[in-house]
């Protein structure tokens, strides 16, 4: 299929089993279909139009959808899209992609492209950047080519990679001026998932990757510049700290904590990215991915495990947490690991949330009204 297609998607609504609320089918499951990854920007500002994936052609692509009449526009075609790694600029004029090894904007309106970033031979991007608030600046990872464990498209190589002890860097991309610098490289370390702070570009937010039980500890700060490198929180191998991300506002960023040991069985906690100070916010169901609308006075939350298998809710002022509706996903691959994972995400007014399921089949794309 061809760039500038239109295909029609028929919406099918129901009513969750568990909470009564109205749930509707945004994609049917003939095709393999997801939102991209729940951090990013993906539904325009007016609340309108979603951009997602697709394999209807037999290679992933990706569309815009009119959430009310559910036509679809394909925005790319041909091999080498990275079908989680999108995201809409903040005035919703461009869509930043990754294919392959290039970092790609695309103008919105005529769809032309223009690749402003490509990874160096030797280098093999993760098609996981991170985008700045004021859409000037991007941060990514980069691994060394011959330390990559090659993907079977499962969690079978997740492992094997952090053993590999990678060597890792972060690279800065002005998209403006097409420039790019490194900002920090480990020889012997997995990193992954670059954020940068909200209001501040200069401040990036890293993970050291791999297994929860076998990292040193996950949540990492630097600057632009490489300067002041430091650990967020130490950790043990008794402890869990998963799927971080910045507050809208950029005055500190979230993660779920649990611990192994007997402790509380998961926590919600902020941290101060200046001072270090991390609050203890509310205990929560056990996420996989969680997020806050744009003020964070609200947190959704997809329960990971068989027997909380829902959308929660949090508010996140009263710290209560309430079931939204049953994702029912398997969390299998279907060539990407990320598949059926839900990684729910809210509209920009926050009036409704958007989910990954495979319940009905294959991985569909899910709306829920607030």
């Amino acid at each position: 299929m061809a760039k500038g297609t239109v295909v029609e998607n028929a919406f099918h609504s129901f009513e969750d089993p568990y909470t009564g609320r109205t749930v509707t089918r945004l994609t049917t499951p003939e095709h393999i279909q997801h939102h991209p990854y729940f951090y990013y920007k993906m539904i325009t500002n007016d609340n309108r139009y979603l951009i997602y994936a697709s394999d209807r052609d037999g290679q992933r692509n990706l569309y815009k959808m009119d959430l009310e009449s559910g036509l679809a526009v394909q925005l790319t075609e041909g091999t080498g899209v990275h079908d989680f790694s999108c995201s809409l600029t903040s005035d919703d004029r461009y869509l930043i992609y990754c294919r392959d090894r290039q970092i790609i904007r695309m103008d919105m309106v005529t769809l032309a492209e223009e690749p402003f970033y490509e990874s160096p031979t030797g280098w093999v991007p993760n098609a996981n950047p991170g985008l700045s608030s004021d859409d000037r600046y991007l941060v990514l990872v980069e691994t060394n080519e011959r330390d990559v464990v090659p993907s079977r498209g499962d969690w079978s190589t997740f492992e094997p990679q952090w053993a590999a002890k990678p060597h890792c860097r972060i690279v800065y991309v002005d998209i403006e001026r097409k420039s790019s610098h490194v900002v920090h490289e480990e020889p012997h370390c997995w990193l992954g998932h670059p954020q940068l702070r909200p209001g501040d570009p200069d401040t990036v937010l890293f993970c050291h990757e791999g297994p929860w039980n076998r990292i040193d500890a996950r949540l990492w700060l630097v600057q632009s510049d490489g300067s002041n490198l430091r650990c967020a929180k130490l950790q043990t191998h008794e402890e869990l700290i998963t799927h971080e991300y910045w507050l809208a506002d950029g005055s500190r960023f979230a993660f779920v904590y649990r611990s192994q040991d007997g402790g509380p069985r998961e926590s919600i906690r902020f941290m101060d990215p200046v001072t270090l100070h991390e609050e203890v916010w509310m205990e929560c169901s056990k996420y996989c991915h969680f997020i806050s609308n744009h003020d964070n006075t609200r947190i959704v939350g997809d329960g990971q495990l068989k027997e909380e298998h829902f959308i929660y809710l949090v508010d996140v002022g009263k710290r209560s947490e309430e079931k939204l509706c049953s994702h029912g996903t398997s969390w299998r691959s279907y060539g990407n690991t990320q598949d059926a994972h839900p990684h729910p995400a809210f509209s920009p007014d926050g009036s409704f949330v958007v989910f990954t399921s495979d319940m009905a089949g294959k991985p569909c794309i899910y709306r829920v009204m607030l």
